[in-house]
């Protein structure tokens, strides 16, 4: 069986631990697709932009007469939500056997994205986010691939473990990362590249907003212990193990 995972220059491609092959690709050019093509088991890290869902498509299309028997993604518990369930409807039509781990948004690269120069931003007000241990995504990842009982299956990949953006500050003090100041960011921030004027880019906006005016968070979830006997370390812990991770600069981290 012929594995072949995206995204090893990201953050999550460094915690996986099996011998695969690894392939650099452009979801909106085909000509850099041959590779995943013509693998039995692909793990794609998917681009966040204004034109993933229908680039996925044409992707899947071809998937359909390719020698793939297994998608493995990464998915989102935010708005993002909204493009990837779309895209899920059009693999299960097309007969594409995937699995989705669908993140929420607090480990999603917070050392790279929300926090510079002692400033902690916080898009999401009074909101509360459920962290996510990469090592346990990483092992669930691997566990499930070519698996038919994790076919057309979402799990929903977080910790124990709700986090407010003070929480968050507090536990990188304790590991030596200077905050002077949380910054009330607004939440489009996170998605400041994506300005298309679609219906499904507007609902995603206000599903943002929903972290400002509705203090709406992804719960937290046990799927990952259920399903893949995966248990996480605590916030405070991965911040020890893994700073020569986490403060990396990954080229593919953007499109998480």
């Amino acid at each position: 069986m012929k594995i072949t995972f995206t995204g090893r220059n990201s953050q999550i491609g460094a915690y996986f631990k099996g011998n695969y092959n690894y392939h650099s690709y452009q979801l909106d050019d085909s000509d850099t697709w041959n590779a995943l093509l013509d693998s039995d088991v692909i793990f794609l890290i998917l681009p966040k932009t204004e034109t993933m869902l229908d680039d996925a498509k044409r992707f899947m299309l071809s998937a359909m007469n390719s020698n793939i028997k297994h998608i493995v993604k990464i998915g989102s518990l935010g708005p993002w939500r909204l493009i990837h369930s779309q895209l899920e409807s059009f693999m299960r039509e097309a007969r594409l056997p995937y699995t989705s781990f669908d993140i929420a948004p607090l480990m999603n690269n917070l050392f790279t994205e929300q926090y510079n120069n002692g400033v902690l931003d916080n898009y999401r007000g009074r909101a509360t986010a459920p962290y996510l241990d990469p090592r346990c995504l990483a092992t669930a990842i691997e566990q499930c691939l070519g698996d038919k009982k994790h076919f057309y299956k979402n799990y929903n990949a977080t910790g124990p473990i709700q986090y407010t953006i003070e929480q968050v500050a507090q536990t990188m003090k304790k590991n030596g990362f200077v905050v002077n100041k949380i910054n009330n960011a607004k939440y489009e921030k996170s998605h400041s590249a994506m300005t298309a004027n679609t219906n499904d880019f507007a609902l995603m906006k206000t599903l943002g907003a929903r972290y400002l005016t509705e203090d709406w968070a992804p719960e937290t979830c046990w799927d990952l212990k259920c399903h893949f006997n995966i248990g996480s370390r605590t916030l405070d812990q991965f911040m020890k193990d893994d700073q020569h991770i986490f403060t990396q600069n990954f080229a593919e981290d953007k499109n998480l």
